[in-house]
């Protein structure tokens, strides 16, 4: 199925869910591609490197954990906005590739944190489980940011 990709900017701004999330500048409609990562952003590493880094600390907690390693940012100075995709048990962003594609599974206002779930981000892992402080749910949230509010100003 060909999808039409959404115009809309995502930007990062305070989540309701945990630290720091995504939110799009502009509406999205259902079924639009949501452009959150780079394609090339990401590498994989062996549990075997990951254990011997200096870095398994960020690898582990950041990282796409699959099996034998992590998928984890080429540069974690210079990452695509997806890195910080929050989790929902009810996200309003899916994947058909299970892979770096998103698309609006309903009708996303600009300002809504966008989410996914972290479960299906594996078949054999689930990358919820390595972080219990996250919320199994998200609350839709309230238009936040400077972007949205200046775009909302100009109605």
């Amino acid at each position: 199925m060909k999808r039409k990709t959404s115009k809309a900017f995502v930007y990062l701004g305070s989540s309701g869910v945990h630290g720091i999330g995504c939110f799009a500048d502009q509406d999205i409609k259902k079924g639009e591609i949501v452009r959150i990562w780079d394609g090339e952003d990401s590498r994989w590493v062996s549990t075997r490197q990951v254990n011997a880094s200096p870095h398994v600390a960020l690898y582990k907690k950041f990282g796409i954990r699959s099996t034998g390693g992590y998928w984890v940012p080429l540069d974690f100075l210079r990452i695509s906005t997806g890195w910080y995709m929050n989790h929902a048990a009810d996200p309003n962003l899916g994947s058909d590739d299970g892979d770096v594609t998103y698309h609006a599974v309903r009708n996303i206002p600009a300002g809504e944190e966008l989410t996914i779930d972290y479960r299906r981000m594996d078949d054999k892992h689930d990358n919820l489980q390595r972080d219990v402080q996250v919320p199994p749910t998200a609350s839709r949230q309230k238009p936040r940011g400077k972007a949205v509010r200046k775009r909302q100003a100009g109605r």
